[in-house]
């Protein structure tokens, strides 16, 4: 059993923006996690902003919503704070072509510093190099 989890930012994402289409599975899934007390889901610092960015500016969120979804997001997951070795794994992995986005790989990095055995993302291709298992929010609805 998966003890330690890291959620991917679409994910996060996918929870708060209805219109998105795994915005349903991303609610049961992440509901259902955080029901059971065994088990730790992570995300990174960096995550944050980027997370606010994309409410407030490509879903029109507007400054205080945002700000509300950010101070929930930060109460109900344990965050990582990005460390500059993350920061140079990540740039020597995309250096490599190993990972082909710096964000995904810098995520991936966190995960394995906080010692996650799963990354639950709504793009698993993005992770196609990792050796930390991944699963969509659809798959583990339809388990």
């Amino acid at each position: 059993m998966h003890t330690k989890v890291f959620i991917d930012a679409n994910v996060i994402i996918d929870l708060f923006e209805q219109s998105r289409p795994f915005h349903a599975y991303s609610v049961s899934v992440i509901s259902e996690l955080l029901s059971n007390e065994e088990i730790e889901l992570f995300i990174s610092t960096d995550m944050i902003s980027n997370i606010f960015y994309i409410l407030n500016s490509r879903y029109k969120y507007g400054f205080d919503k945002t700000l509300q979804v950010i101070e929930k997001i930060s109460q109900i997951f344990t965050l990582h704070s990005v460390e500059k070795n993350n920061i140079d794994a990540a740039i020597d992995i995309c250096k490599k072509h190993i990972f082909r986005d710096y964000e995904d790989a810098l995520q991936y990095f966190c995960a394995l510093a906080d010692e996650c055995t799963l990354i639950i993302t709504n793009n698993p291709k993005d992770f196609k190099n990792s050796s930390v298992d991944i699963v969509t929010t659809k798959e583990l609805s339809d388990l």
